[in-house]
């Protein structure tokens, strides 16, 4: 038997959507602003990691971006249906009754029709009312579900990277593997455990709830009673096609939200991808031309601009740490001398910074080498990263189209990097 709800709570439960507005409102702004800082995560990752790691950031922000639309389109569906709501229980309170039986705007056949799809404005007000309570429900239980994972690969990451410095990558790379095998397994098992098909088995009574309950646990922590009371509840009072299919219409509409955005920085995640940007001037973006730049982050070589009115082209270089393994393999790493000043050991790494550069780098305007390149190292002058900045004198060179390659010694696949930047030198 259950326990009545004491009126305190009963009268909470009836105001709740105080609550859920002010959070939802809350969310949704929040949900918003988050939005340019994952921009910004993912192209300064880009410059400081290596392809090993890039290859996991990948799928990594494919599931940020997935989860930052869930979460913005849900709050956001939620603050709709919560106005609406409110304008339908004003509406109650001016009308109770509804639809007007009595009134000379429409016949007494078309009325009935119309009381009989409508019939009871205030318990349209209530169902509003609930499905707006179940939709905030769902929305903290999959805030549960996205910290939990967030967490997860965040371990991950990091193990990995601490296993690395006493393993082969290869080793450490099966060890994820098979973690991941092992986990995809264990969630099967535990699905299939529950299923009306098996869950009569002796084996069923006596371990599906035990695994359901352990990988709850383990996958949620704290949040593990808050995420089961809100599912199981759900789960329990909602038809499985119901629930199955408005999650999967969540989440189609939100990877079509998502996936422009994550196209922005796919190409420089996957390096067979990277290898192949701007190869030739056919493939040119606002991203080579410094006045044209829409990001925080200059991630391709890039010149003051498109059109060219100085004697000189001003042309920086983005060193990313993807590049650093053939950096070392030709040139070696600089050591740091002890014996020396601070300001000496310097001047002598941007020496050798600047010799490296001659040999990693080739430049050609119009096919034409460049030979004789000035190299400047900056490590801070754009990306609070390294990189090299170079003028080339085009004053020689007659008006019209032009263009700049830049190749460098990173290759995927024996193809190696190249950049083509496209100009107009008006005089």
């Amino acid at each position: 038997m259950e326990k009545e709800k004491p009126e305190w709570l009963q009268a909470l439960e009836a105001q709740s959507w105080q609550a859920e507005l002010i959070a939802s409102g809350l969310a949704i702004y929040g949900s918003l602003s988050m939005g340019i800082y994952i921009d910004n995560f993912a192209e300064w990752a880009v410059l400081r990691f290596d392809d090993r790691i890039l290859d996991i950031l990948y799928f990594l922000l494919w599931y940020i971006y997935i989860a930052h639309a869930v979460l913005v389109i849900s709050f956001i569906t939620h603050l709709v249906l919560r106005i609406l709501w409110a304008g339908i229980l004003g509406l109650s309170s001016v009308y109770p009754k509804g639809i007007n039986m009595e009134t000379k705007a429409y016949s007494d056949h078309y009325k009935e029709k119309l009381k009989e799809e409508f019939p009871d404005l205030s318990q349209y007000s209530l169902d509003l009312d609930k499905l707006c309570s179940l939709i905030f429900s769902v929305l903290c239980a999959l805030v549960i579900v996205l910290v939990s994972f967030s967490f997860w690969l965040f371990i991950y990451i990091l193990v990995s990277e601490l296993l690395l410095q006493i393993l082969p990558v290869s080793i450490v790379s099966y060890i994820g593997y098979g973690l991941a095998v092992f986990i995809f397994l264990f969630s099967i098992l535990s699905g299939l455990l529950i299923q009306k098909k098996f869950n009569d088995n002796k084996f069923a009574k006596k371990y599906a709830y035990k695994f359901n309950r352990l990988f709850g646990k383990i996958f949620y922590f704290s949040g593990y009673k808050a995420f089961s009371y809100i599912s199981h509840t759900i789960r329990t009072n909602v038809t499985s096609k119901l629930f199955f299919v408005g999650m999967f219409a969540i989440f189609i509409i939100s990877m079509a939200v998502a996936l422009p955005k994550f196209e922005k920085v796919v190409p420089y995640y996957k390096s067979d991808i990277f290898i192949d940007l701007q190869a030739n001037e056919s493939q040119v973006s606002k991203a080579n031309y410094l006045d044209a730049l829409q990001s925080n982050y200059i991630l391709q070589p890039t010149i003051q601009s498109e059109i060219i009115n100085d004697s000189y082209i001003k042309l920086y270089i983005p060193k990313f740490k993807r590049e650093q393994a053939i950096i070392t393999n030709l040139c070696g790493d600089f050591e740091w001398n002890d014996d020396l000043s601070a300001q000496k050991n310097r001047e002598l790494r941007n020496t050798f910074n600047i010799k490296c550069a001659n040999k990693y780098y080739k430049m050609s305007l119009n096919n034409v080498p460049l030979k004789n390149i000035d190299f400047q190292y900056r490590r801070n002058l754009y990306n609070n990263r390294e990189g090299y900045q170079v003028f080339i004198s085009v004053d020689t060179i007659p008006s019209g189209n032009h263009i700049l390659q830049i190749e460098s010694k990173y290759k995927v696949d024996d193809q190696n990097y190249i950049r083509s930047i496209p100009f107009y030198k008006t005089k």
